[in-house]
């Protein structure tokens, strides 16, 4: 199992705490953030928790709302992003959460190809108390949007929470045939949100945690915006 140490001794970094990442704005209307050069993320509480996600980070904006009966609607406005950036933010934002619980992680920094193609590793950090290296594979998990948005224009979809949860289960399976072990897979929902909602790690753990667990990963997060990275397994 991953963990990250402190003074105190270790802590599993699968053991969220409310206060964990930084600060989230919460509202309960449909009032959302408006910018086009900073990052703001907006969650919409409600009874049981969140029921939606906004996201702005240099002009692309995404979000994705939950209803109570599991449908969710989710939109993406803007160009995809590049995939070395893509991956690189995804690194960065996993070490950024493990350091707000008891990480010691230096930037996170993309990998020659070799390192990719033989050790299935696209980024790591250095552990600044002279530890093994941080080893990060990324994947997607919205792959449908991202030829629509190359020409233009926003993508808008609904699915049920079941869908969505087989859709992260896939972008796993996406990587089967790659390294494992001592790698940390995370997989990204920073630009598509819906797979961000903290129910849909809920009932993927319900459906599916017993299975990402015995895959042989040290662990596997969903890196969403931020306040919102998750983890799947252990």
């Amino acid at each position: 199992m991953f963990r990250c140490w402190d003074e105190t001794g270790c802590m599993d970094p699968s053991a969220t705490a409310p206060d964990d990442q930084p600060p989230v704005h919460y509202v309960s209307d449909d009032d959302h953030a408006v910018g086009s050069d900073e990052e703001v993320t907006v969650g919409k509480a409600g009874p049981g928790g969140v029921q939606g996600i906004r996201h702005i980070r240099n002009g692309r904006s995404t979000g994705a709302d939950i209803d109570a009966d599991g449908t969710i609607t989710w939109e993406i406005d803007g160009p995809p992003t590049p995939k070395a950036e893509r991956e690189l933010r995804t690194a960065q934002r996993l070490v950024e959460h493990l350091n707000s619980q008891c990480g010691h992680w230096g930037p996170a920094e993309l990998t020659s190809s070799d390192a990719r193609t033989e050790g299935g590793i696209d980024a790591t950090a250095v552990d600044e108390r002279g530890g093994p290296p941080l080893k990060i594979q990324t994947t997607v998990v919205e792959r449908d949007a991202w030829q629509i948005l190359s020409r233009g224009g926003a993508h808008a979809s609904e699915q049920q929470l079941e869908a969505a949860t087989e859709s992260v289960r896939q972008a796993i399976l996406h990587k089967q045939h790659r390294p494992k072990h001592g790698i940390v897979l995370a997989l990204d929902a920073t630009d598509a949100v819906a797979t961000a909602l903290p129910r849909v790690a809920e009932e993927f753990g319900n459906r599916h945690g017993a299975w990402a667990a015995g895959l042989g990963y040290d662990a596997i997060w969903i890196v969403g915006p931020p306040s919102f990275v998750t983890p799947l397994a252990p």
